[in-house]
């Protein structure tokens, strides 16, 4: 079932126009019921017409292009390096400075969050923590840079997807043990780390941050020679919204992604350059970076719908705003951000559509597509990297089915996913109703203090948990080691010594306490919900032995 955007006009179903491909977007009118693979909408100006979407593909984010090829000689030359420290370093730069002054500004009005929105997305996160890390592994991740265009750039940077040599693409497609035979351990382990490191920006972003102590704690010099003033050390409280702005931690992250994804354009360029083969647009590009905010920031709201918790329209605006506020750091065009992001129904439509321009770019039939998507794309690398995992270990044929799931079965067949056995499907759902369930409690029955409790351990918990998986480190998202040429899926690893500048002590006291608080979450919900069935049995009993009584 398609994701149906807005307030669809009565339609009869021989109306319905299904697109596949751009190109039949240019002779839609306002008014028409479309159909693609992800949803179904009504056509009018907030949706995403092929001209705006051509025109993104040739823009970039010249300020951060400039900024960093002012500062490094290659893009070889940047690995291992924090750049947002680098260009700080950099005060003769005016390139640099150029790109550090515009970040150092506040959103203008209408991008900027205000403080009661980023208090509510944060409740909203932490209360629906689970279902939303999950839409954004299984949807946004593993569905949606499936897309063909982004493919072409994962590959050429290795990114979630190994190393594509030039003239390999067209290789003959292969069932799925195929597929798996062709991914390495060493393959898996770089896509589960970087991976976590995406999951640790959503969670900077989300404020679920907690102190934490360097190994290696960065030295007083290196601090002064700094033109900013930030604590690289602070420990900011999570409901603090200036985490979110200039010199916050959720800041710095965000704009260390923006300085990444210069470095992968940069290096996407380098690529095309050498091998003599230039593309259309722009690596990268606005139309990429836009669409992946909207996969962070709208996708997880349809995928609560599907999976029946649908949020309310205020934590919905709020949420947005949120994302929307952290695309502005993120180099996101402010006009675009503006006219797409501005409420709930323009990012549907923008989602819903833009999706649309990005998986049109494949001319192969279904079947064949279905293989290319499944070969070439990231779903199932990112599925093994996650399988067989703590805690849950998770199977790899679960989840697939999940990834379905959420997709729904258009874009699942799509991607080439196959069907999940009917044990593996009843298993899933027993554990979405299991999920379900807790959040239910929490909007129903529980104590505020329940709820506080539950905040804060899934507040400390997740980011935790992220840093012990990242080998006890958080990152600062360092470029890591390019495409080693010849080696399939050859690059890619951190460079020398980041592990060690990363690293972070252990706190088990602290990981005692937050353990203890889950039990004691858990205990509760049980013992409530235990209480309360047993007294409605009870009720049961009495209502049916007075009819019973009155009866005879």
């Amino acid at each position: 079932m398609r994701q149906r955007i807005g307030n669809l006009r009565a339609f009869d179903e021989s109306e319905i126009k299904h697109i596949r491909h751009s190109e039949d977007t240019r002779t839609l009118r306002p008014g028409d019921i479309v159909e693609t693979i992800v949803s179904i909408c009504e056509w009018d100006a907030d949706c995403v017409s092929l001209e705006m979407s051509e025109s993104w593909r040739g823009e970039g984010d010249p300020l951060c292009d400039r900024a960093l090829r002012d500062v490094f000689s290659s893009a070889s030359s940047s690995v291992g390096k924090d750049l947002l420290r680098t260009l700080e370093e950099h005060t003769d730069s005016e390139a640099a400075q150029a790109f550090l002054d515009e970040v150092h500004q506040a959103p203008p009005a209408g991008i900027l969050a205000s403080d009661e929105e980023i208090a509510l997305a944060q409740e909203f996160f932490l209360d629906n923590a689970i279902q939303i890390m999950q839409a954004l592994l299984h949807y946004s991740l593993a569905g949606g840079f499936s897309s063909p265009r982004i493919v072409r750039t994962l590959e050429a940077v290795s990114y979630l997807v190994p190393h594509v040599r030039k003239g390999a693409e067209g290789s003959s497609a292969g069932d799925l043990s195929t597929i798996l035979a062709d991914i390495s351990k060493e393959s898996t382990d770089r896509t589960f780390s970087r991976l976590l490191e995406t999951f640790q920006f959503v969670l900077d972003v989300m404020g679920c941050l907690v102190s934490a102590r360097p190994v290696h704690p960065i030295s007083q010099d290196l601090k002064d020679t700094h033109t900013r003033n930030v604590d690289y050390e602070r420990s900011q409280d999570s409901d603090d919204i200036a985490y979110l702005m200039p010199g916050g931690e959720g800041w710095r992250s965000t704009v260390r992604v923006r300085l990444l994804h210069g470095v992968a354009r940069w290096r996407v360029e380098e690529r095309w350059a050498r091998e003599g083969d230039p593309q259309a647009g722009v690596p990268v590009s606005q139309e990429h970076m836009a669409a992946t905010l909207a996969a962070f920031s709208t996708a997880p709201i349809w995928c609560l719908n599907r999976l029946g918790m649908p949020p309310s329209s205020v934590h919905t605006s709020a949420y947005l705003a949120l994302w929307r506020h952290v695309g502005f750091y993120l180099g996101v065009s402010p006009a675009i951000l503006h006219r797409h992001f501005h409420s709930p129904h323009t990012a549907d439509k923008f989602l819903a559509t833009a999706a649309l321009h990005l998986f049109s770019d494949d001319t192969s039939p279904p079947s064949e597509g279905g293989q290319r998507a499944l070969r070439r794309g990231p779903t199932i690398p990112i599925l093994v990297a996650v399988s067989d995992r703590a805690p849950l270990h998770n199977t790899l044929t679960y989840n697939i089915a999940l990834t379905a799931h959420l997709l729904g079965p258009a874009l699942a067949t799509h991607l080439g996913l196959p069907p999940a056995p009917l044990r593996v499907r009843i298993r899933m759902h027993a554990l979405l109703a299991l999920q379900r369930a807790e959040v239910m409690f929490g909007v129903w029955c529980a104590r505020a203090a329940w709820r506080a409790k539950r905040r804060t351990v899934l507040r400390e918990g997740m980011a935790r948990s992220v840093r012990w998986n990242l080998g006890q480190r958080r990152t600062t998202f360092r470029p890591r080691t390019g495409v080693r040429e010849g080696e399939a899926g050859g690059g890619g690893e951190l460079a020398a010594g980041v592990g060690e500048e990363e690293a972070i002590e252990r706190d088990p006291a602290r990981a005692k306490v937050l353990g203890r608080m889950w039990r004691e979450v858990w205990v509760e919900m049980v013992a409530v919900c235990a209480v309360v069935g047993v007294s409605g049995l009870v009720l049961v009993y009495m209502v049916l032995r007075l009819v019973l009584t009155t009866m005879l």
